[in-house]
């Protein structure tokens, strides 16, 4: 299992435990956003090792072919000035430099895949976490959206809509019953009334007529004047 594979794991098992608890949404995400930051600093530093590797086997198997070329440079100019003993020198170099060149080759490609390999990967987790910060808005806007949900159904099944049907039933009742009182009071006090007490409210009445009967002639007199 790789590096990476364990970290996700690990990862996804942090997400799983924080997600079954749900007690604040926002600091579980954020403390996810931040686990995930410190497991791509380590990846990071892993991926760099590995880089160095590379870089250190591309740099000795530069000088190794820049050797090889150069003794034979030199067994040919040894050659051509007749010295055959150190032309022969400096082939025996060149073979012991072209052999170390050759293992080099091959240890620099298989280092040199590794780290194209973990690039990649360091590349594709740093993407799957932008996206997880650039979907933090949304998940937290989720997250508050259920949390506000699961308040209004506790709320609701603790009073209940049949208990509140019956609650303003209750209180409608309870109005009519005043509006009941109120109108008795009132015919109680007219039936205490002796007959004298009701000519006399009727006088008042009638004067209170003649009243708004005077009056509205009187403005009907002082319109057609102003006509």
């Amino acid at each position: 299992m790789s590096i990476f594979q364990r970290l996700f794991r690990v990862g996804k098992a942090n997400v799983n435990a924080a997600i079954d608890k749900m007690e604040d949404p926002v600091k579980m995400i954020d403390q996810v956003l931040r686990e995930l930051d410190e497991d791509i600093e380590k990846v990071t530093a892993a991926v760099t090792s590995q880089i160095a590797v590379e870089k250190r086997f591309e740099r000795e198997l530069q000088e190794a072919t820049e050797i090889v070329a150069k003794r034979d440079q030199q067994a040919r100019q040894a050659l051509a000035s007749g010295n055959e003993s150190l032309a022969r020198e400096a082939l025996e170099d060149k073979k012991r430099h072209a052999d170390k060149r050759d293992a080099l080759q091959v240890n620099y490609d298989r280092a040199k895949a590794t780290a194209d390999k973990l690039r990649g990967q360091l590349k594709e987790m740093k993407t799957k976490v932008t996206e997880m910060k650039t979907q933090r808005s949304s998940l937290i806007a989720q997250a508050e959206a259920a949390k506000a949900q699961e308040r209004i159904n506790k709320t609701m099944s603790g009073v209940g809509v049949d208990n509140l049907g019956a609650t303003f039933t209750r209180m409608e009742e309870k109005i009519k019953q005043m509006h009941d009182q109120a109108d008795a009071a009132y015919e109680l006090a007219n039936e205490g009334k002796s007959l004298d007490d009701k000519f006399e409210q009727l006088d008042k009445d009638v004067k209170h007529s003649q009243v708004d009967d005077e009056l509205a002639a009187l403005k009907a007199e002082l319109e057609g004047q102003k006509s």
